[in-house]
């Protein structure tokens, strides 16, 4: 049987445990939101129960929870207790006989991405202890079999339960995998993309001209290295050994970094890195390796450690003067420091058949993986396809064998495998960026599209492998009736404050000589969203 109270959602992880119920609902209706990387069929990887989650209207769930021959089906929101998600579910009804269903509102805390569902709940011995003891203070009564019910209102238990979540102790876990073959955007159709309004700011641009040696560069990746601290990564730079704040005279470099200190760009410190060869000349931060340039992509901080992406270039007299010939990587196994003492390990990428510029277009942790995604090169669509690895593997440095998206039929499959990689999207861009938007839980991707002119496109998608939006205009960048322009690499930088989303873009010109001359372009632009209300 799934339990004497059947509404328990605990028992969604653990059957005949000591039940935690409330009278009154523990998330407001203003904290719901959806999230719809919860859809659809669970697996419980310790016993026979599975669990299939559907929508029943704009922020409710139903999920229908099986276990051998008893069935229940609860209505659940979704929402946030302090830093935690938490589930409160409700039975709606039941197929288990002697029906002890009661109304009430049971906690769950999840940790979850598109694959993984971690469902915490708290333990009952732990929690009558605490509310004896005094250390939590909520009304409640204790039932014959030991289950409590806690009687307080949902503003007390949102008051009290979301420091209480964060006690060591209180909660058990149970895992659930996504059942085979399962995927969550089946369950959802395409979702729009979020309404922003759209502006330069030119305050933030200021960040980018604050060293009068480093006096310009492409592209702009960011990494939140948590603290404050952000991480940026650019590729062909410009660096002014005299100091004077000209390019006449300058060096361009294959790469460099900076470290932002502050997360609003406008206020922000920031220092610029680079290397040196013997002389004192400006190189690469990260050096050439013989006729190969290394171009950095994007990267991603997993625990102590940091892995940087990157785009293998050779430079050509033909087209647009480079090849990518490949990816690599490369681990920090001491971000916290200053770049200059960073410790610096190459690290073995697998064979690149499909020419897939991994890790170049964006990476992104969600849960307990690392996604990179590439554009296949050189095909003019630029699909974007999606590799990943557990995270943990990740930290360690192991990229060797990592799994492809290979469509919504057959999942994740191993590199190894034969099947046919399936891309997330078409008509993408070698450089672009995707996140989770917060405020309406969807995927949303950021980028340029056009050859010369360009304009800053977004897309959107309920789960990362889709289905994705057609992209819509976001921004014209003034530039785009500048003669001569080229504008490309829009990125968001979801850990940037200021506005509530900030984005960059890149400036280029195909007239050499005016690089030299023209302040105005090869420093990344900023601009700012405001949410539309």
């Amino acid at each position: 049987m799934i339990g004497r109270y059947a509404l328990i959602l605990a028992c969604w992880a653990l059957a005949g445990c000591q039940t935690v119920v409330s009278t009154n609902p523990i998330l407001p209706d203003s904290a719901a939101v959806a999230d719809p990387r919860l859809l659809g069929t669970w697996l419980n990887v310790s016993d026979s129960s599975r669990a299939v989650v559907t929508l029943a209207g704009a922020r409710d769930y139903l999920i229908a929870l099986t276990e051998r021959n008893d069935s229940a089906v609860f209505r659940a929101r979704l929402g946030r207790q302090g830093p935690r998600w938490v589930l409160d579910a409700s039975p709606r009804e039941s197929g288990v006989k002697d029906d002890w269903l009661i109304p009430g509102h049971v906690l769950a805390v999840l940790e979850f991405d598109d694959q993984q569902l971690r469902l915490l709940y708290p333990r009952g011995d732990s929690l009558k202890r605490h509310l004896d003891d005094g250390r939590l203070r909520l009304p409640y009564l204790t039932l014959a079999n030991g289950d409590i019910v806690l009687t307080a209102s949902t503003q007390q238990l949102t008051s009290s339960l979301s420091g209480y979540l964060e006690w060591p102790g209180v909660l058990d876990t149970t895992v659930w995998r996504r059942a085979p073959g399962a995927v969550a955007a089946a369950q959802l159709g395409p979702v729009d993309v979020p309404c922003f309004e759209v502006s330069a700011w030119r305050e933030a641009d200021q960040l980018f001209h604050r060293d009068p040696h480093w006096v310009g560069a492409d592209v702009a990746s960011s990494v939140d290295l948590g603290g404050g601290r952000t991480l940026w990564l650019f590729g062909d730079t410009w660096i002014d050994r005299s100091g004077r704040g000209t390019r006449q005279g300058a060096r361009m470099v294959s790469n460099s970094v900076a470290i932002q200190t502050g997360t609003d760009p406008s206020t922000a410190a920031i220092v610029f890195y680079w290397g040196r060869t013997a002389d004192g000349s400006p190189a690469p931060f990260f050096p050439d390796r013989g006729a190969e340039s290394l171009w950095l992509g994007n990267g991603v901080r997993v625990g102590d450690r940091l892995v940087l992406f990157f785009a293998r270039t050779l430079r050509t007299r033909t087209g647009i003067g480079f090849e990518h010939v490949g990816w690599t990587a490369v681990m920090v196994e001491n971000p916290d420091a200053e770049p200059s003492t960073w410790r610096v390990r190459p690290l073995e990428t697998p064979t690149n058949p499909l020419g897939i510029l991994v890790g170049y277009a964006a990476v992104l942790q969600l849960g307990e993986h690392v996604y990179a995604l590439g554009s296949q090169n050189p095909v003019k669509s630029h699909p974007i396809y999606a590799a990943r690895w557990p995270a943990e593997e990740v930290r360690r440095g192991s990229l060797r064998r990592p799994e492809w998206w290979a469509g919504e039929r057959l999942g994740w499959v191993a590199d190894s495998s034969g099947a046919p990689r399936w891309p997330l999207f078409e008509n993408g861009g070698s450089e672009l960026t995707i996140h989770v938007d917060q405020a309406t839980q969807r995927f949303v991707g950021v980028q340029t599209q056009g050859f010369g002119r360009a304009d800053v496109l977004m897309r959107a998608a309920p789960t990362l492998t889709g289905p994705w939006s057609a992209p819509q205009l976001v921004y014209r960048p003034p530039e785009y009736y500048r003669p001569n322009v080229m504008i490309y690499a829009g990125k968001a930088h979801a850990q940037l404050t200021g506005g509530d989303l900030v984005l960059t873009y890149a400036t280029n010109t195909s007239q050499f000589t005016e690089y030299r001359t023209d302040s105005l372009i090869y420093y990344p632009r900023f601009v700012r969203l405001t949410r539309c209300r």
